[in-house]
C-alpha cells in the first residue's frame, strides 16, 4: 500500500513538472486597438514583428508576394456598421488584411477567413478575398523599428489606418454613413416636436454647423434649443458661431453679448470666458 502511494505521488510529481511551461515575451507582441468614428467604431488586431537591423521591404518583406501584414495570425479588422475601405463597400463583420508590397504601388487585400496563422503552402486561397485595390506607399522620413499600425485624421465620418514599419507608410482610408443616420433620427423626432428635448435640438445645430450643413436649419435647430432652455449660455454661444458663419456678424454680437451675460448670472468661469473670446474675435471681423 504504501509503495502504491509512492508510486501515485511521483507520477503526480512527473506530470506536474512535465507540464509546466517557460513563459517568455513573445518575439510579435499582439496589439488590439479601437477608434470611434462617426455613430460607431472600428478595431484592429495584429502582432508587431520588429525589424531587428534587417532591410524589411524588399529582404525580411519580399516584393510582389502576398504577406499577412504582420506576424502571426492574420491581422484583422472588424466593421460594427457597413462601410467603406479604400473606397469599396465592406459589409460589418470582422476581416483579414493581407498585402502585396512593391516599391511603387501596395495591393491591399480584404480577406474573408481570418483564422489563418501561416499563408505558406498554399494555405491563402484568393477564392476568399472580398476584394482588392491599390495604394501608394508614403516614405517616411522617421524610421519605425516596430511594424505599427494606427488610426489617424480621424473625421466626423471618416479616418485613416496607417501601416509603417521602416520607412514606409501606407495610409487606408476608411468612411462610415454619419448623414443619413443623423436625417433618419430627425425624421423620427420631428412626428413629435414639442417632445424633443432641448438638448436634442443643440445637438442638431451642432452637426449641422460643424460639417457643413444648410446654416439656416442649424440655426432653426439652435432656436428652438433656447426656445425650450431660454438663458442657455451654451446654445446661445453656439447660436453666436452659427450667425458668424452666415457673416451676420451684427446678430452675432447681440447674441454674444447676452450669452456672456447668462453664463456670468450662473457664475460658470469657463463660459464667461468661451464667450468673451468668441465676443472679441467678432469685433476683429466686424
Amino acid at each position: 500500500m504504501k509503495y502504491s502511494i509512492s508510486v501515485i505521488c511521483l507520477l503526480v510529481c512527473f506530470n506536474l513538472c512535465y507540464g509546466q511551461r517557460l513563459k517568455t515575451p513573445t518575439l510579435s507582441p499582439f496589439s488590439k486597438i479601437s477608434q470611434q468614428v462617426g455613430l460607431t467604431e472600428v478595431t484592429l488586431q495584429y502582432s508587431r514583428p520588429s525589424a531587428k537591423g534587417r532591410v524589411v521591404f524588399g529582404e525580411l518583406v519580399p516584393y510582389d508576394k502576398v504577406w499577412r501584414t504582420g506576424a502571426n495570425r492574420a491581422t484583422r479588422i472588424t466593421f460594427k456598421e457597413v462601410a467603406k475601405i479604400g473606397g469599396k463597400k465592406i459589409q460589418p463583420g470582422e476581416y483579414a488584411i493581407y498585402t502585396i508590397p512593391n516599391q511603387g504601388c501596395w495591393t491591399i487585400i480584404i480577406h474573408a477567413n481570418t483564422s489563418l496563422r501561416s499563408i505558406a503552402g498554399g494555405a491563402y486561397k484568393p477564392l476568399n478575398d472580398v476584394f482588392r485595390f491599390e495604394l501608394v506607399p508614403e516614405k517616411n522620413n522617421n524610421y519605425v523599428e516596430t511594424f505599427t499600425c494606427q488610426f489617424s485624421e480621424v473625421k466626423t465620418n471618416s479616418l485613416m489606418l496607417d501601416i509603417t514599419w521602416e520607412n514606409t507608410l501606407i495610409s487606408i482610408p476608411i468612411e462610415v454613413e454619419v448623414d443619413k443616420k443623423i436625417e433618419s433620427q430627425m425624421q423620427v423626432f420631428m412626428k413629435n416636436p414639442e417632445k424633443i428635448p432641448h438638448r436634442t435640438y443643440f445637438e442638431a445645430a451642432q452637426y449641422y454647423s460643424n460639417n457643413g450643413k444648410d446654416l439656416k436649419d442649424a440655426l432653426n435647430f439652435i432656436d428652438s434649443a433656447l426656445n425650450k432652455s431660454p438663458e442657455n449660455f451654451r446654445y446661445g454661444l453656439l447660436k453666436a458661431k452659427i450667425l458668424a458663419k452666415m457673416n451676420n456678424y451684427k446678430e452675432a454680437l447681440v447674441i454674444i453679448e447676452a450669452a456672456n451675460n447668462w453664463a456670468k448670472n450662473k457664475n460658470n468661469a469657463n463660459y464667461i470666458e468661451q464667450t468673451k473670446l468668441f465676443w472679441d474675435s467678432i469685433l476683429t471681423k466686424k
